[in-house]
């Protein structure tokens, strides 16, 4: 069971106490966060090391008029990069082609038949989009084929970097770049910055402001600190996406039924991201690529209502895996602390998913596998931020191929035929390291909020929007609140929707993937409790409050 925490220090003032328990300390840090500025908050791009070789070579492709391949990742940060940095280097007189790995049949990065297609086509220079850090292999053959690698990207650093034309890395541990937490797309942007201070090929002072939608939604999807350059990136991504220019994100937004006007990094995160993120999840990452692409407004409708359908068709993938795994726990149940199950016929695309789903319901790390092709067996892997994932992987030995990530999520490969060692090695991993995971986590909660309050504390949580990573969502308890009628809403009636009232105050309470008995407390008609939640806008833009428990 969760334990909830009130936070000590409490200012009067609600925006000036938040800022405070997320370290914005000081008027000017405070000015500075509540009102991002482009040119106060954008690093200088020759900082980071290489920038210097990576832009002239690119203006050496433009004076030799070299084909050039953008080669992204398929994700939600890669994608939107990718098309970014693709019409930005056609834009300034190059033909791009823009390359996006197939995840089952090529997985994740360069592969050395990719770079030899492109090398047959005469393409003379790559440049990566949120890869190719760790790619000695492939960026060397790439050499052989006399095909020069930008690497833009912002994964961890191992020892040895590959030998790369130019590697454009802000966690380079020479990088005298004052910010290490930009996404993929924001790497790809600072090239942009680093051509344009050499040569704006005519382009207008400002104009390139218009790609920032692009780097906007993936710093919002990408789980990286909203704070420094990304909070201003975030920030001016949101109104130039408010101001509705790309038919496809237009042509999404309306079959969503989201007003461009009131976008949000939620209607991102919730809606736009998994959307993308469905496109390579379900073979087709081209398709997420081609509608933020298009500058055709039929094509965009065509184009919108086929990742809606690919999307649907991921949630049914996904909602049949559960099903299936929620069997096998029924039927042999996995009683250690850490839940490991796969099948050859599951699509690995989706796993990090279904994990996550299994993970919140049975309160344990989870590891599902399936078959990528051929022997290899590729997976995914989710924890609730108890244990590292990543601790958890590194101390099970060497049964793993490969494995990354972070402390909640991560993904692995291994051997068919070394399947069946994940369990126990996992749970004897998990054993050494269950003094620090058996260690409870309190939930802390900001403040406590009367009711009454809630539209004048929403103006002020506006101001602080965007929220993500290092600057989240503030979480408040509201006391003595009388529940009123509730009823459960959605295609498959899987939300629940609550009337609050408490003396003359009403507001509207949702929790998204809940029923009434999902919480500590059982949500009854009548009952007085206190409720935990966040205060945020609905559709309409009135407030309202995401219930996270019911005490």
């Amino acid at each position: 069971m969760k334990s909830y925490r009130v936070r000590d220090r409490q200012d009067e003032n609600l925006l000036q106490d938040l800022m405070l328990a997320r370290g914005v300390v000081g008027e000017n840090a405070q000015k500075s966060f509540l009102a991002p500025d482009f040119e106060r908050d954008s690093g200088d791009p020759f900082l980071l090391p290489d920038m210097d070789k990576a832009v002239d070579r690119i203006l050496s492709a433009v004076k030799n008029n070299e084909a050039v391949c953008v080669w992204s990742d398929y994700d939600c940060d890669g994608i939107p990069g990718g098309v970014m940095l693709t019409e930005f280097l056609r834009s300034i007189g190059l033909q791009v082609r823009h390359y996006i790995p197939h995840r089952h049949t090529e997985g994740y990065g360069l592969n050395i038949e990719g770079i030899e297609e492109l090398a047959e086509q005469g393409v003379k220079l790559i440049v990566t989009i949120d890869l190719g850090t760790t790619e000695i292999e492939q960026i060397a053959y790439a050499n052989t084929k006399g095909t020069d690698v930008i690497v833009t990207d912002h994964h961890i650093v191992q020892h040895d970097l590959p030998d790369a034309f130019a590697l454009l890395n802000p966690k380079r541990l020479d990088s005298k770049y004052g910010f290490d937490g930009l996404c993929g797309a924001g790497v790809a942007w600072k090239l942009i910055q680093g051509v344009l201070a050499k040569n704006r090929f005519g382009i207008g002072e400002g104009q390139e402001k218009w790609f920032l939608d692009l780097v906007g939604i993936a710093t919002l999807s990408d789980m990286v600190p909203l704070v420094g350059e990304n909070r201003m990136l975030a920030s001016f991504g949101l109104r130039v996406m408010r101001r509705d220019r790309r038919p496809g994100l237009s042509a999404l937004l309306k079959m969503l039924r989201i007003k461009p006007a009131t976008l949000t990094e939620d209607d991102i995160g919730f809606m736009i991201s998994p959307r993308i993120n469905a496109a390579s999840r379900m073979d087709k990452p081209d398709t997420a690529a081609r509608l933020l692409a298009t500058s055709d407004t039929v094509e965009a409708g065509e184009i919108a209502e086929e990742l809606n359908r690919i999307n649907d068709e991921r949630k049914g993938v996904v909602a049949a895996i559960v099903k299936e795994a929620n069997k096998r726990m029924l039927e042999s149940p996995i009683d250690g602390p850490v839940i490991v199950m796969g099948n050859p016929k599951w699509r690995p695309g989706v796993l990090g998913l279904v994990a996550n789903k299994l993970m919140e319901d049975y309160n344990k790390p989870v590891f599902l596998w399936g078959r990528e092709g051929g022997e290899i067996i590729k997976g995914s892997c989710r924890s609730d931020r108890s244990v590292s994932v990543v601790d958890l992987m590194a101390g099970a030995g060497d049964v793993f191929l490969g494995f990354g990530g972070h402390t909640a999520s991560g993904g692995f490969s291994v051997d068919e035929g070394r399947v069946h060692e994940l369990l126990p090695r996992l749970t004897a991993a998990y054993e050494l390291l269950k003094a620090k995971a058996s260690v409870q986590q309190d939930v802390v909660i900001d403040r406590q909020v009367d009711m009454s309050e809630i539209p004048h504390a929403h103006r002020d949580l506006l101001k602080l929007a965007p929220f993500g990573v290092g600057n989240s969502k503030p979480l408040f308890v509201f006391p003595s609140v009388l529940i009123g009628n509730t009823k459960m809403f959605g295609k498959t009636e899987n939300h629940l929707d609550m009337s609050l009232q408490k003396d003359s105050a009403r507001v509207s309470g949702i929790a998204f993937f809940s029923t009434r008995d999902s919480f500590t407390k059982k949500v009854e008609t009548g009952a007085k409790v206190d409720v935990v939640g966040h205060i945020e806008s609905d559709w309409r833009g009135n407030s309202r409050i995401r219930v996270v428990d019911v005490l």
